[in-house]
């Protein structure tokens, strides 16, 4: 059996491969170390850190790992100094040097990129989606001695969901939608509210919508949209796991038009629950969710992410003047409002959506089995 030591904070989606039981692995790690949002204090860190000043400085954060007693270590995000072998788990190219797109091409960060990527430990840079690989030798030169591949991030199957249950939420009444998110803003909630004002207007009263976010980070001016609109429901970002699922194994189709996300968890944790997804098409996105398969996908306002993956200079670098503004994206609007209607008229359709969802996400390449197998063969 193979120990893993787990020597970064990581994002508390990581927690489900960490306490899975795997054939010859065991990973170890603390519980403090896991974290789902950032305080003020590390916002202005770091931003400091992400600053041209500490381009020029080639500031890349380098972990050093105290002795263990484990076989390899795990990293998210971060290189590591080590004297064992170790993996790094990446979420997208430029999380190494802080989201800084112009840190790995001045002349100290080349320098410490190709003493960090020849360090004989580190053995493998494992991406969690096809647009973080296909984009690696992008941005760095990393020598072939260092395997990359990709594995999805391991999320269980809702136990409270069954194809009957798919089926039978399909065609009752009301079509529950739901948006998790714990910024309201950055992934559209303006949208989805100015969408659902709209469907009330017309009459439309059958598709409820529930908003899962932190409440005070919603304007006195949205909260009371919200209150107002009989069709909603607004829950703070408190649930645990168990709750959550009751809500997702509920709801027929999960609304995530998301200006900024790399990889939405809540779309594959709703797919896991048999929900049709109407999301944006940034980054991994479309690698969950197909055009008319298992949902539908447009493109937001403001590109994130250009479509080859590849950071938007135009955005990534003024997101205070594009994404982080305050505006309706009136195309994403229009968007869920015409899905939205379509699937009401269609049960048969949200019916196939939703399905479909649910087995791309069991199966395959998201399945756990097949994730369990390849992290095994990783270690």
């Amino acid at each position: 059996m193979k120990r893993i030591y787990v020597a970064t904070k990581a994002r508390g989606f990581l927690l489900t491969l960490f306490k899975t039981e795997h054939e010859n692995l065991v990973f170890q790690y603390k519980e403090n170390q896991l974290y789902e949002t950032n305080s003020k204090a590390k916002h202005i860190i770091a931003k400091l850190v992400k600053s041209k000043l500490a381009d020029h400085l080639g500031l890349i954060q380098r972990l050093k790992v105290s002795d263990t007693d484990s076989t390899n270590v795990f990293s998210y995000n971060r290189f590591l100094k080590s004297d064992k072998d170790y993996v790094v788990c990446l979420e997208n190219p430029f999380a190494l040097v802080h989201y800084s797109i112009n840190r790995n091409s001045t002349l100290l960060s080349k320098m410490k990129l190709k003493k960090y990527f020849q360090d004989k430990h580190l053995k493998a840079v494992v991406c969690l989606s096809k647009a973080c690989l296909n984009t690696l030798d992008n941005v760095y030169e990393i020598p072939s001695s260092v395997k990359t591949t990709q594995i999805y991030p391991l999320i269980e199957k809702n136990p409270l969901t069954s194809l009957e249950n798919i089926q039978s939420k399909s065609h009752s009444r009301d079509i529950q939608c739901l948006y998790i998110s714990s910024k309201f803003t950055l992934k559209g909630g303006k949208d989805i509210l100015e969408c659902f004002k709209r469907l009330q207007q017309q009459g439309i009263n059958n598709i409820k919508l529930v908003i899962i976010t932190q409440l005070n980070s919603i304007d006195e001016k949205t909260h009371r949209e919200i209150t107002e609109n009989k069709n909603i429901q607004a829950y703070d970002f408190k649930f645990s796991k168990d709750e959550l699922n009751e809500f997702y194994n509920a709801s027929s189709i999960m609304l995530n038009p998301s200006r900024q996300d790399s990889f939405s968890l809540v779309v594959l944790e709703a797919m896991k629950s048999g929900n049709a997804i109407l999301t944006s098409d940034l980054y991994a996105l479309s690698e969950m969710v197909e055009h008319d398969f298992n949902g539908y996908l447009v493109g937001p306002k403001f590109r994130f992410f250009n479509y080859d993956n590849m950071p938007n200079v135009a955005v990534w670098n003024h997101r205070s003047e594009t994404i982080y503004s305050d505006y309706i994206d009136a195309n994403m609007v229009e968007f869920l409002f015409k899905k939205l209607t379509y699937l009401n008229s269609n049960r048969e359709e949200l019916e196939r959506l939703a399905l479909n969802s649910y087995n791309k996400a069991v199966t395959g390449e998201f399945s756990e089995e097949y994730i369990k197998k390849k992290w095994s063969t990783i270690f």
